[in-house]
């Protein structure tokens, strides 16, 4: 196992006093031979990552950057298109598929220390994208993919990175409710690609609000990742087609929607026949989960 460095959050904040104290980025640059007082690792557990290996995920990930607008400033920047790429890359190192990888200050390291002019660069002077947790630049982008891996059999293996707006991946990545459950996380994004080809994906911010919102309620009842796959995906369309505005006729009148089964997700939910009261309550009780 390879123990990477760690940069513990205080002494990260103090250095980016100084990195990100002036218009841009103050960083004499990366030099994985002395790394900055601070830096740490593991006491046992592997072996400690050595400059070259350092030196080469930088490459890799300066390598990707470039082909995105990256020191280049006559080419337009595609910022969405570069982060779907890097978190293939990055779940795609083994270095980072221990419990390395789970750790905040390992990330805070890569943000800080071995690539902040690539965090500069998509974020500016944002400090929590410098800092370890859900927010970090590297970080947020491995959680994506950990999580939306369709498998490495696949050839459409990252797609789901590609496919889900902004808001869909914040949506599923940092609810831990939803983030932490890997079955869980894969299925309601699937269900997000299919509503999203119905309706439209410009129409899709308000559905998956609300879809999600109907997930976390009934998840708390059941164990939604522990159903069939097919069975789960049914019920994950169900959430997205009763958020979902109503279709329209030719003449543009809505059209009438069919009457919801016996077993419905919404009458599971709300069996009073009361759903703006479950609505209004759940969003207090579960928006921060």
């Amino acid at each position: 196992m390879i123990l990477l460095p760690r940069l513990p959050g205080p002494i990260a904040d103090r250095m980016l006093e100084h990195m990100l104290g002036q218009d841009e980025l103050s960083w004499s640059g990366f030099s994985p031979e002395v790394l900055p007082e601070g830096v740490r690792y593991a006491a046992t557990g592997g072996s400690t990552a050595s400059a070259s290996l350092l030196r080469a995920i930088r490459q890799d990930m300066l390598d990707l950057a470039s082909g995105f607008g990256f020191g280049a400033p006559d080419l337009k920047n595609d910022h969405a298109a570069f982060d779907a790429a890097l978190a293939g890359l990055l779940a795609d190192r083994e270095e980072f598929a221990s419990g390395e990888g789970l750790r905040d200050d390992v990330w805070c390291f890569m943000a800080v220390i071995l690539a902040p002019d690539i965090v500069h660069w998509r974020f500016g002077k944002s400090r929590e994208r410098y800092l370890g947790g859900v927010r970090n630049a590297f970080q947020r982008l491995w959680m994506r993919a950990k999580v939306l891996d369709r498998g490495s059999g696949r050839e459409d293996r990252w797609a789901l990175l590609d496919h889900l707006s902004e808001d869909a991946l914040v949506q599923i990545t940092e609810r831990p409710s939803i983030g932490a459950d890997p079955v869980l996380a894969r299925e309601l994004a699937e269900g997000w690609v299919r509503s999203s080809e119905r309706i439209g994906k410009n129409r899709m911010e308000p559905v998956m609000r609300l879809a999600t919102l109907r997930l976390r309620i009934r998840n708390e009842i059941q164990s939604l990742s522990d159903l069939p796959r097919d069975r789960l995906a049914g019920l994950i369309d169900e959430f997205f087609e009763k958020a979902s505005p109503p279709a329209k006729a030719e003449n543009g009148h809505p059209m009438r929607q069919p009457t919801s089964s016996a077993n419905s997700a919404e009458e599971e939910l709300d069996p009073s026949g009361e759903p703006s009261k479950i609505r209004k309550s759940s969003w207090a009780i579960w928006r921060a989960r």
